[in-house]
């Protein structure tokens, strides 16, 4: 895990960086999710992060859920998997933090932009073919 990290910092177009300055940009939103979650309303918000990877927040679980999702063989609807985390929601307000601190120690990542900011999806083919953006989508008939 910590060689994937060190190439992350280097290499600007890998994948984790990407990930990470999307789920950057979306702590704002899963926030109000979950102080709707804490008020007791209806809440469904799910947001992707990059690859098959998304982050939830659902009534009825009082978490915030990072999950590796897949589409089964045969199938077209996305299925989530048993690769993820829940995070309670104290959990959550420490994670915060600890992506402030990450961001203080490591400039590259702090800097880093979602791969659809990035020059390489300049036009719609290239953005459709990019497997962090569209995970499932069969380009072979692209």
């Amino acid at each position: 895990m910590y060689s994937e990290f060190s190439r992350c910092l280097i290499i600007p177009s890998c994948p984790l960086r990407c990930r990470w300055a999307c789920l950057r940009q979306q702590i704002k939103d899963i926030d109000d999710a979950v102080k709707t979650l804490c008020d007791d309303r209806l809440v469904k918000y799910q947001s992707h992060v990059g690859g098959g990877h998304y982050i939830s927040v659902t009534s009825g679980y009082k978490c915030v859920d990072f999950r590796k999702f897949y589409v089964p063989y045969g199938q077209a609807e996305v299925k989530p998997t048993k690769k993820g985390i829940a995070l309670r929601l104290r959990e959550w307000d420490e994670m915060k933090r600890v992506v402030d601190a990450i961001n203080d120690a490591f400039p590259a990542l702090a800097t880093a932009l979602p791969c659809y900011m990035e020059g390489d999806h300049a036009n719609q083919m290239s953005a459709l073919q990019c497997s962090e953006c569209y995970p499932f989508l069969d380009t072979s008939s692209i």
